[in-house]
């Protein structure tokens, strides 16, 4: 209740009349940014930096939609947000991690768009989660991150190289049957854990573990990691993600090749000597069979050849001409 009170008392600074708020019966808040332009701790503060008078109001609707953006918030591990919040919108404020980031329990979609958002890190969103949005920011690294079986939508570009993209096998699965997966190439990634398999969903390459590796990794419960991704994955076929080779192997198979290639160049320079000597010699040889071929029949006496003379007409008479 006290949290609802503080994001309420917000409103209120943002300029939302008791009276106006009352016959709305709103259940948005959205907080200006030249509001708590100043604020760069946590929303729980806001109301001691800002020079306004605060209006104690006794009974409120439940905030359902929440917009923070651009409010210069730096630190989110002591933020309180009210557990109805269904859609929150984070975006364009200064905070580098979501690691101790106490999410809505009931929320649906989570925006931190535009920031400076540096990477994801041992993080189990809610298992209500069906859109989350965290474009344009400078995430390199991605571990430990458990998605909700209800995800539907995730969006993760990086404005940076994403080095790593390291997922269990279950939420490996989940991404490759999700309506929307707009997430960063990562073509030149290396896995850092050597048990990891890579895997393409799309064009993103991931290093997958196995669901028991990843908990015990990152000391994630087996029974909560259950609940929150098995159970919606499972009455769904299971796509097969289509095997990516190492670039462990890779480097192996262009070491052989270049070594084969090596050696292929080097039997040949040392076969084409011989054989272009070999070639030499028997034209070298033939070259003298002829010439002596030659030489013994200029040696050899004339033959001679008996010819016939006709004397008198005598037939029968034959004479040697010499």
């Amino acid at each position: 209740m006290r949290a609802t009170a503080r994001a309420w008392l917000l409103c209120c600074l943002a300029g939302i009349g008791v009276e106006e708020f009352a016959k709305a019966a709103t259940t948005t808040c959205s907080i200006p940014a030249a509001t708590v332009s100043k604020y760069v701790a946590s929303t729980t503060y806001a109301a001691a930096v800002i020079d306004k008078k605060i209006v104690f109001v006794e009974s409120l609707p439940s905030v359902v939609k929440l917009d923070l953006t651009s409010n210069s918030i730096a630190l989110l591990a002591n933020a309180s947000i009210p557990m109805t919040v269904q859609t929150l919108d984070l975006s364009k404020n200064l905070f580098v991690s979501l690691q101790d980031f106490n999410f809505p329990t009931s929320i649906t979609k989570f925006t931190a768009s535009s920031g400076t958002l540096a990477s994801l890190r041992s993080i189990s969103f809610p298992a209500s989660l069906t859109t989350l949005i965290l474009s344009d920011n400078p995430i390199t690294n991605i571990g430990g991150v458990a998605f909700p079986g209800s995800l539907k939508v995730l969006v993760i570009t990086s404005t940076v190289k994403l080095q790593e993209f390291e997922v269990r096998q279950t939420d490996a699965t989940l991404f490759a049957s999700l309506e929307t997966f707009n997430v960063s190439v990562t073509t030149n990634l290396a896995c850092s854990d050597s048990d990891a398999l890579y895997r393409y969903v799309q064009d993103t390459l991931l290093c997958v573990l196995s669901d028991k590796a990843f908990n015990s990794k990152y000391g994630i419960n087996d029974s909560s990691s259950t609940s929150s991704s098995v159970d919606t994955v499972a009455v769904t076929p299971i796509p097969e993600l289509p095997e990516a080779d190492s670039p462990r192997r890779s480097k192996f198979l262009l070491f052989a090749a270049i070594s084969l290639s090596m050696a292929c160049l080097g039997l040949l320079s040392t076969l084409a000597p011989r054989t272009l000597y070999e070639r030499y010699q028997k034209k070298k040889y033939m070259n003298l069979r002829k010439k002596k071929q030659q030489q013994q029949q200029q040696q050899l006496p004339p033959v001679i050849k008996p010819t016939v003379l006709q004397v008198n007409g005598d037939p029968n008479a034959t004479y040697w001409d010499l």
